[in-house]
């Protein structure tokens, strides 16, 4: 009985420490991306603003309100064709803990194998 439990509590343990080294790699990958986006959005904010007022203001003596509603127009095609995209990608699951579940997979089996 001592040995099985020792067993199942090394088991247990290796499972664990399989599951907080998956969960703390996931965590780093996504703080990493959120500061990578926030930085491209603030950049691209900027971008965008010095483009639209270098727009407006080369067509401001012939074509301003063309030029301030092409503009308009122009970004909101992007800004709607990019949530869409977003909105496809998050409804794809990812698979956080595949490494842990395969690994649990391979240990029943293995449990099966020797109790029969």
């Amino acid at each position: 009985v001592r040995r099985l439990l020792n067993a199942v509590t090394g088991f247990l343990s290796t499972k664990l420490e399989l599951i907080g080294i998956e969960f703390q790699e996931e965590k780093r990958r996504l703080l990493e991306l959120l500061i990578l986006a926030a930085a491209g959005l603030i950049f691209g904010v900027l971008t965008l603003t010095v483009l639209t007022f270098a727009i407006v203001v080369f067509f401001w003596d012939s074509y301003r309100f063309t030029a301030i509603f092409g503009v308009f127009f122009a970004y909101l095609l992007i800004s709607t064709f990019l949530f869409v995209r977003l909105k496809r990608k998050a409804n794809v699951s990812t698979h956080v803990f595949d490494a842990t579940v395969e690994e649990l997979k391979k240990d029943t089996e293995w449990v099966r194998r020797h109790l029969h």
